[in-house]
C-alpha cells in the first residue's frame, strides 16, 4: 500500500515565486488567482487562472480542479488563500501551497505582475 502523501503549505511569496519559476513549463503546476474577476483582470501574476471565490459556490469550484496537479493559490491578503487551502487539503488535494500576504505580500515583494 502506498503511502498518500500531502503537501499543504503557506510559503513566502519569494518561495513562490522561485517555485513558479522551476515549473514555468509543466502543466501539472497551476497558479490559482482566488481574487474576483475585477481585481484579477487589473493585475495578476503571470500565468494565473482565476477562479474567483464566492462562498457559496466555493466548494463547487475546488470540486472541479484536478487533485493530482500542483497548485500555488493567492487571494489579496492570504487569509481566503488559507481558507482554500484547508478545502484542498479536506478534499484530498495532492499539493497545495498559499501565498504568505496573498497578492499583497506579492506586489509588496516587488515581484513581477502583469495585465
Amino acid at each position: 500500500m502506498s503511502e498518500f502523501k500531502q503537501i499543504m503549505e503557506t510559503i513566502s511569496p519569494q518561495d513562490a515565486f522561485k517555485l513558479i519559476k522551476e515549473h514555468e513549463n509543466d502543466s501539472n503546476f497551476i497558479i490559482l488567482d482566488i481574487r474576483p474577476y475585477e481585481e484579477f483582470v487589473e493585475k495578476h501574476i503571470a500565468g494565473a487562472k482565476n477562479l474567483d471565490y464566492d462562498g457559496h459556490e466555493f466548494q463547487k469550484k475546488v470540486n472541479k480542479l484536478d487533485k493530482e496537479k500542483n497548485y500555488v493559490i493567492y487571494c489579496r491578503s492570504g487569509v481566503r488563500g488559507g481558507y482554500f487551502l484547508e478545502k484542498m487539503k479536506d478534499s484530498g488535494f495532492k499539493e497545495a501551497h498559499n501565498i504568505l500576504g496573498g497578492f499583497r505580500g506579492w506586489k509588496v515583494s516587488e515581484l513581477p505582475l502583469i495585465k
